[in-house]
């Protein structure tokens, strides 16, 4: 149980930060439909920026504690405000141009960003890893239910979450959030309104670029350094996590972020015994979506008229009987729109827990075995494939409501 809480801990830490990043994400996507991979370079130049500072303003051990406070917060404040104007400056040159044209243009804009920003780190700093000063990094720990718990790692949680809290209430409660859902819903009508979308635009890809700046900060604290192409990756990670909860969807890019976070630090930490209870109840999730779930919400959409006792029955037992009906109709005649789309949706949903049972019980018989650390990566996208499996919109899919 201990491990188990240890693992815990490890994983809504990395889950934290993924989620800063893939905020910056989701949102330019809700506003322009786009995917910014630049975005993970502008982490890192934020890392960069804050490690810099602390490294020139020369503080060590020796440091009165006010005045680390004091260089603390202003290498925060710097990295902040640089990051946040390299990414409106990103959004001016790079994308604003190109708003309007096909969608694989700014696409290829925001991959050559990105090469640009690692080769510019090299050309200023060199191709070194930056070492953040240990001396303003917390090093305690606290014992927490018998654990002992790195005090940094509460510090990234409760900074994360404070963030979040704060993006919240900027979006549904501030004059600015409101322009950004309105201009994600509907650019043009959003115009008719009065609201200027470039202003709107490049609020946005502000906000995404300071949280993305916190990030790189607290890597380069957790970790203790951060080279050029760190952001590559952890970019990749916090997409994905964005992906995984529904891209465009502000909860739902911190909830996959939270997961995948889970995910990997379980995936190598546990053995393939531990895990196998994991995919056990992803299995009984998963059958309940199609015994249950799924053709409930499907009966949901019959007119009210069609909606016999005989064809609830046959809907029903499309799911339910999947592996027999669902096929029989696949391979059948098309005479009914909605069931022919059950039908496949049945036999995906089926082959999906098929997969998460046969995974379990090669798990079961060699629950003695780990995988290595190398693993990791492969854990994450292993989850987010099973999981967009289930649902390719995300696990909260895209919330109109909620979109930026």
């Amino acid at each position: 149980m201990e491990h188990l809480l240890t693992l815990t801990v490890a994983g809504l830490t990395i889950g934290m930060i993924y989620a800063l990043i893939a905020l910056g994400y989701t949102m330019v996507y809700g506003v322009l439909e786009f995917i910014n991979f630049a975005h993970g370079e502008v982490f890192t130049v934020g890392g960069y920026i804050a490690a810099t500072f602390l490294i020139w303003s020369g503080v060590d051990d020796g440091t009165p504690l006010a005045a680390k406070i004091l260089y603390f917060g202003a290498a925060l404040v710097v990295s902040v405000a640089l990051t946040a104007a390299l990414g409106w400056t990103i959004e001016r040159i790079a994308y604003r141009p190109l708003r309007g044209a096909s969608r694989i243009i700014p696409l290829l804009s925001a991959i050559g960003v990105s090469i640009i920003l690692q080769n510019l780190i090299i050309v200023v700093v060199g191709p070194n890893p930056v070492i953040m000063p240990s001396s303003v990094v917390p090093q305690g720990f606290i014992t927490v239910a018998g654990v002992r718990v790195r005090v940094l790692a509460l510090v990234i949680i409760g900074v994360s979450m404070t963030l979040m809290a704060g993006l919240t209430w900027l979006i549904r409660s501030t004059r600015i959030g409101k322009a950004m859902r309105a201009t994600s819903q509907d650019m043009e009508a959003a115009e008719m309104m009065g609201i200027d979308t470039n202003r709107t635009i490049a609020f946005t890809f502000i906000v995404g670029s300071a949280l993305a700046a916190v990030g790189g900060f607290l890597v380069a604290m957790f970790y203790g350094s951060l080279k050029f192409n760190t952001g590559f990756l952890f970019g990749l990670k916090a997409f994905t996590a964005a992906v995984l909860g529904g891209i465009g969807n502000i909860p739902g890019a911190v909830v996959g972020a939270l997961i995948l976070g889970l995910a990997e630090n379980y995936g190598v930490g546990l053995r393939l015994g531990g895990l196998a209870w994991i995919l056990l109840a992803g299995f009984a999730l998963g059958m309940y979506v199609q015994l249950w779930r799924a053709p409930r919400r499907r009966l949901a959409h019959v007119a009210q008229e069609k909606r016999t006792s005989d064809y609830e029955r046959e809907l029903l037992g499309v799911y339910r009987l999947a592996p027999l009906t669902a096929v029989r109709r696949v391979l059948g005649p098309r005479t009914d729109a909605l069931l022919d789309v059950s039908a496949r949706h049945a036999l995906k949903l089926t082959a999906g827990n098929v997969l998460l049972l046969a995974a379990a019980v090669v798990f079961l018989i060699n629950g003695g075995v780990r995988f290595s650390t190398e693993w990791q990566h492969v854990v994450s996208f292993t989850t987010l494939i099973v999981v967009l499996m289930f649902r390719p919109s995300g696990i909260l899919g895209e919330n109109i409501q909620e979109k930026v």
